[in-house]
């Protein structure tokens, strides 16, 4: 097997035409089957996916095995090709909403994991509880929601996108799962890619700047309750000013 890539709880290798997900031994076989599930369940939504062929353990470590897709990230071509940055974004963004047009009724609930990454965040309990009471106001939606749509999850073959990494995907408020794209390139990109993407999301859903930024508190406030703690300081930048 060929590693394509390491992470602190997973490798990524390719076999011949497969990309196999290898988990550490640590990984809880529910995780692994739930994920296999998600991309089953994304795939009959008609979204973009690897094709799954098989849940399987190698060496004793749980792996995922899909089709391999031969091609380079959005990550990459905006890294490569900074100058056409406008337009990888319009893509991107582009994708994400074809993701939040889909349906999949199985899925979890994505104010159901709010309220336990919330609960779980380690704020004081004033804090939580406006939270809690912000959450439940929230428009309840039931889009396929991504849950880590960056551009290193999407590949692009001839054109032709592919979205990858469906462990933390939910049916929920599409506005959220933007909300948690735009954390995420904020703190990997910083501030001109962060608001680059606000703008155009804004723009191609036709959703009011407004509205999507009261998702960030929330959406910061469940990534503390599993985020590394190096990380921590940044999502608590966002969670002041509740009460």
């Amino acid at each position: 097997m060929e590693l394509i890539c390491s992470r602190p709880h997973k490798q990524i290798y390719r076999r011949g035409g497969d990309k196999i997900k290898l988990f550490s031994a640590e990984a809880h076989p529910a995780d692994v089957l739930e994920e296999a599930l998600n991309v089953e369940l994304a795939q009959e939504a008609g979204l973009p996916v690897p094709p799954l062929h098989e849940v399987t353990k190698i060496d004793g470590q749980w792996a995922i095995l899909q089709d391999f897709i031969e091609g380079e990230t959005l990550q990459w071509h905006m890294e490569q090709d900074p100058a056409r940055l406008a337009e990888w974004l319009a893509l991107f963004v582009a994708v994400q909403t074809r993701v939040h047009a889909a349906q999949a009724p199985r899925l979890r609930r994505q104010k159901d994991q709010l309220h336990r990454g919330i609960s779980a965040s380690g704020l004081d309990a004033t804090t939580r509880y406006e939270l809690h009471i912000r959450l439940d106001a929230m428009p309840a939606h039931l889009k396929v929601c991504h849950g880590d749509f960056v551009p290193s999850n999407v590949l692009l073959r001839g054109g032709e996108a592919w979205i990858i990494d469906w462990a933390h995907v939910t049916q929920g408020n599409a506005s959220a799962d933007a909300a948690n794209t735009y954390l995420s390139l904020l703190r990997q990109g910083g501030e001109p890619l962060a608001a680059a993407y606000l703008a155009q999301y804004c723009e191609q859903s036709d959703t009011a700047r407004q509205y999507l930024q009261k998702w960030v508190p929330i959406i910061a406030a469940a990534h503390l309750s599993y985020c590394p703690p190096q990380e921590r300081s940044f999502f608590l930048g966002f969670c002041g000013g509740i009460v």
